[in-house]
């Protein structure tokens, strides 16, 4: 989640830096003469991937110019990107401010769903689907189809009932468009000058997934922003609030 607000460091790729919590542990971001660099074990190759193709999607993204890998850790240098972060800047937008953003937003989501893909499996680019839910991260293999990824995320609803489970099993689509995804649309992954969009990061969640996939999940990731949520309707072109009741009602039972 490389932002503008990340401080000046020293040309080493990591430290110092600003240490940045994830959702279930934490990633080192620090700002060099050379860029931005992302490192830790959270940090994956496959978002280094997705970059790399949203960039060719000519999508606003931090170019990716070094990826290394080693161990358990890898390190992702891009370009810093100059801005605003929209969770702070969001507070003092108008309505007319905050309906361009979601324009824009509504834009690259379009954009993104209209892209072609290569990969014939549900999940991140070259490697397993990954979700994050409440403030735990799980992952699975990549899944040949949409019944087999409804398995990996019925599998995370240890201790349901068996009735409440069977019907939330029902209730997933086995037949939905595989498009590109971005998993974790919130504010503070977007940046800003002014109302103008100038990037989106934080692709970490990024891959192939169901067409509803992106829908539930930017009601699902937290923001400060309280009115964030009722631009959804103009951010995406298709609702999808059957798949919404659905996964709202398997939070009711995820442990975290």
């Amino acid at each position: 989640m490389v932002r503008s607000a990340v401080n000046a460091a020293s040309t080493s790729h990591t430290a110092p830096g600003i240490l940045v919590s994830g959702q279930s542990s934490e990633c080192r971001i620090a700002r060099s003469e050379r860029g931005v660099c992302k490192a830790e074990s959270r940090v994956r190759v496959e978002e280094s991937r997705a970059l790399k193709f949203a960039h060719s999607l000519q999508l606003p993204v931090p170019a990716v110019h070094e990826v290394n890998a080693s161990g358990q850790q890898t390190e992702i240098l891009m370009d810093f990107v100059d801005g605003e972060c929209l969770e702070e800047a969001w507070l003092s937008m108008n309505s007319e401010q905050k309906r361009s953003v979601a324009e824009q937003i509504g834009h690259i989501v379009t954009t993104m769903r209209q892209a072609a893909s290569d990969q014939c499996s549900i999940g991140a680019f070259g490697g397993p689907a990954r979700d994050c839910r409440q403030i735990t991260d799980y992952s699975g293999r990549p899944f040949a189809n949409e019944a087999e990824f409804n398995t990996f995320v019925l599998d995370l609803l240890r201790g349901t009932p068996s009735l409440i489970r069977s019907t939330l099993a029902e209730a997933l689509n086995v037949d939905s468009q595989i498009v590109l995804t971005h998993g974790d649309l919130t504010p503070r992954n977007i940046i800003v000058k002014g109302d103008r969009v100038q990037a989106l990061l934080d692709w970490e969640y990024a891959g192939w997934y169901p067409e509803y996939w992106e829908y539930m999940k930017f009601f699902d990731r937290p923001t400060d922003c309280k009115d964030w949520k009722e631009y959804a309707e103009i951010i995406f072109g298709t609702q999808y609030p059957k798949q919404l009741l659905t996964f709202q009602a398997m939070a009711r039972w995820q442990k975290p």
